[in-house]
């Protein structure tokens, strides 16, 4: 049962919602292009829609919202796409290599061929512009977060943290351990949108040489 609650006098929350459920509905709330709707923020399971209290309150909307979810069949099996992600695992890009071996005691190829071995949902898109939370990564090669992040890492970085692989899509800083890189801009900010991946979208990883790198 999908919960709808307001937030203040300027947002609403689906509460309850599986990942898929959260990534399809929060794609044809968007569809609709509703005027009084400013902004939909997706989640892994809530979805939340900041709306203009100018031109409708928050009873009337979430009337709205109750109408759209009866309307439409949200299924599991939905237009989802399948990306490739090339990435290098050159020890120039996966600066943290020598790290997450001693905190798995996994030798690094095996690192490697248990984060390529596995297809990722896209769970999330946030904290950063494009930033792909991924999950779940294989228990072996689990990793907390630093406790003192960098204040820059590179755009293109891959890192681990948690049950969680990321792809860093600008420079920025960042707490998680970077394991390679990808040559691919998957994010644009001067496209709408900005990135293409979608939540509920899945990654797999294929390795590239360094020599390959800057032929993407």
């Amino acid at each position: 049962m999908i919960e709808i609650i307001p937030s203040g006098d300027s947002i609403i929350i689906l509460k309850d919602l599986k990942n898929l459920q959260s990534s399809i509905l929060s794609k044809k709330i968007e569809k609709l292009n509703l005027l009084e709707i400013e902004d939909i923020i997706s989640l892994k399971n809530s979805i939340g829609v900041v709306f203009n209290p100018y031109k409708t309150k928050s009873d009337r909307l979430i009337k709205k919202i109750q109408r759209i979810i009866k309307e439409i069949k949200i299924k599991q099996k939905h237009d989802f796409r399948t990306w490739k992600i090339p990435i290098c695992y050159d020890e120039e890009f996966a600066i943290d290599k020598k790290e997450i071996s001693e905190y798995t005691r996994l030798d690094f190829e095996e690192i490697k061929q248990k984060h390529l071995n596995k297809s990722y949902d896209v769970q999330i898109i946030g904290f950063l512009p494009g930033f792909l939370y991924l999950g779940d990564i294989d228990k072996s090669i689990n990793i907390p977060r630093k406790h003192t992040p960098r204040s820059s890492i590179p755009e293109g970085s891959v890192a681990i943290a948690g049950n969680q692989t990321g792809i860093y899509n600008i420079n920025s800083p960042g707490g998680w351990n970077i394991i390679g890189k990808t040559p691919l801009k998957l994010f644009d900010k001067s496209k709408n949108p900005p990135i293409d991946i979608y939540q509920g979208d899945k990654i797999i990883f294929h390795e590239i040489k360094k020599g390959d790198f800057k032929n993407y």
